[in-house]
């Protein structure tokens, strides 16, 4: 074996940069490796999507679990795709929510998970999209005409 004084020194730094960039690649993608984080995929079906956006959290309990992998139209649907850790257990009655997370209008997809069995999408019927300031608005008018303001 030879001594490391008498080894090629362009060899040495070509090995020692390719080891600085593997590490830097494998920091920089720290979240996305199989073996370190392991997260289960469900999908969720919207009549509209309110401004989620793919990268949003994903909450259970107001947790963070996950995040929002897409948002695509199904159709007359929204499909909103997410990933959450995998020690979360959803049953087959689990139920979604798009929440308002700040004053600036950040959304947020919230899941309650229901149910024994397995899910593998949260159906229309059991999901509500956010609600937004027309809607606010609306049921300002509902119940100001409601009211009986004859004395």
């Amino acid at each position: 074996m030879k001594p490391f004084a008498e080894r090629n020194k362009f060899v040495i730094g070509a090995l020692g940069i390719v080891a600085i960039l593997a590490i830097v690649a494998v920091g920089l993608q720290w979240n996305k490796l199989p073996f370190v984080h392991s997260e289960n995929h469900y999908s969720a079906y919207f009549s509209e999507a309110g401004g989620l956006k793919t990268g949003a959290a994903v909450q259970v309990a107001g947790y963070r679990v996950g995040e929002v992998t897409s948002v695509d139209l199904d159709g007359t649907q929204v499909r909103v795709e997410f990933a959450i850790n995998d020690d979360i257990r959803l049953g087959e009655r689990s139920e979604a929510n798009i929440r308002t997370k700040s004053l600036l209008g950040s959304k947020v997809l919230e899941i309650t998970p229901r149910g024994d069995g397995h899910l593998s999408s949260i159906p229309l019927d059991r999901t509500k999209p956010p609600y937004q300031l027309p809607d606010a608005l609306g049921d300002l008018s509902a119940t100001i005409s409601d009211l009986n303001t004859n004395g």
